[in-house]
């Protein structure tokens, strides 16, 4: 008995000596891109909560190849614009751990050689096709909603639910894999940090609770995003910048959250009344957007608006289009978000034309368009106009 007891009593001290040898986790579930469209995932908050934190290293969801080449998925505007510019700042380690399938594998298991790359023209949503926000959920669940025992029960289901034929499970398997070898990337990561150091990872939601199982299971501390903290008013206000504010502007006002009419009119107003006085057109150009959207003019007082703010217009560049493909017309969001911010006066012209019906001063303002364009690109304009200029 006192064996026993003595024998339980070093496997407890040794497993704690372990443990307090070993940095410390703590993963952020996120999702991608919800942070132009929930207040409370916004790119201020984000950057907040890590300042909270203050890790000794990020480790983010990119694969190391495509790190190295400064190459991020198009749809992951926490990490490129958020999470990776801030540790950067702030001399913050950077590490990525994601993991991709090769060309050939890609290839021979979905047919697509490249999973990055989208089709000619984006279907209106799911995979490949255009990021929107429809659920309730999307704008209102708070920063730490991954770690809720609500969402956890829901993706653990998931996880677990194979469909009726084996042939369409490649999906599940995939992303099961990938979790596991993004977990043992983590561990590299942590196997070079001491009991000293805490360690942040920032990744998409449906990875958290698996890769926490597998670090957990090797002795790794798993602390919870929440128990920083929530992030007060003034920690998201000090930590705005410009850039969140036409990121989030033109991702509601421009994008296919316009067309679906599921904009955050909090969120966008708030972004307006941080840039202050700011006189940019490229503001002003919001500015009429959002009265449009949120039908507090007419089509006739737009263009009047319109017409004034064109004719001042110059060589004036946009401060965010989220364009990652500069041989397409679109974004991951806008199906015309590669034109320049003179050309997408002259199509928000050419939509107030076509509601009230002027079909020659519509057509007018596509051919000028159109002038200044390729055939690729005029081909996919042409194609969206008809989609989604209404």
């Amino acid at each position: 008995m006192i064996k026993n007891l003595f024998a339980l009593i070093t496997l407890i001290v040794s497993t704690m000596t372990l443990l307090g040898q070993k940095p410390k986790v703590v993963i952020l579930g996120v999702g991608h891109s919800t942070q132009l469209v929930n207040y409370n995932h916004q790119p201020a908050a984000i950057r907040a909560f890590i300042n909270k934190v203050k890790p000794s290293a990020i480790c983010i969801e990119r694969s190391p190849e495509e790190f190295s080449r400064n190459d991020f998925y198009e749809f992951t505007y926490e990490q490129q614009f958020a999470v990776v510019p801030y540790a950067r700042e702030n001399n913050i380690p950077l590490y990525p751990v994601d993991w991709i399938p090769s060309e050939t594998d890609s290839e021979l298991g979905f047919g697509i050689k490249d999973l990055s790359v989208p089709r000619f023209v984006r279907q209106k949503e799911g995979f490949l096709g255009f990021t929107t926000f429809t659920e309730k959920s999307d704008f209102e669940d708070d920063l730490y909603f991954a770690e809720k025992e609500d969402y956890v029960k829901r993706i653990a289901s998931w996880y677990s639910s194979k469909p009726e034929k084996t042939a369409f499970d490649l999906p599940r398997r995939m992303f099961l894999y990938r979790t596991f070898l993004q977990s043992k990337r983590i561990q590299k990561v942590l196997e070079s940090n001491s009991s000293r150091d805490t360690v942040l990872v920032v990744i998409g939601a449906f990875h958290k609770n698996d890769i926490e199982n597998n670090l957990k299971e090797q002795g790794y501390q798993i602390i919870q995003p929440s128990a920083f903290g929530n992030t007060s008013q003034q920690e998201i206000d000090d930590q705005f910048r410009k850039q969140d504010g036409y990121s989030i502007l033109s991702f509601n006002l421009l994008g296919m959250q316009s067309q679906i009419k599921k904009v955050n009119e909090k969120l966008v107003d708030y972004a307006l009344a941080k840039f202050g006085n700011d006189e940019s057109l490229e503001l002003e150009f919001f500015k009429i957007r959002r009265d449009v959207v949120f039908e507090k003019i007419s089509s006739k007082q737009a263009l009047n608006q319109y017409q004034i703010l064109f004719d001042k217009i110059g060589n004036e560049k946009w401060s965010w289009t989220g364009v990652k493909d500069v041989s397409r017309i679109d974004s991951y969001f806008d199906p015309f978000g590669n034109l320049t911010l003179k050309d997408r006066i002259r199509l928000e012209l050419a939509r107030e034309y076509r509601k009230l019906l002027k079909h020659k001063e519509f057509h007018s303002q596509i051919e000028i368009i159109n002038s200044g364009l390729n055939s690729y690109k005029k081909s996919m304009l042409n194609f969206y106009i008809e989609k989604y200029l209404n």
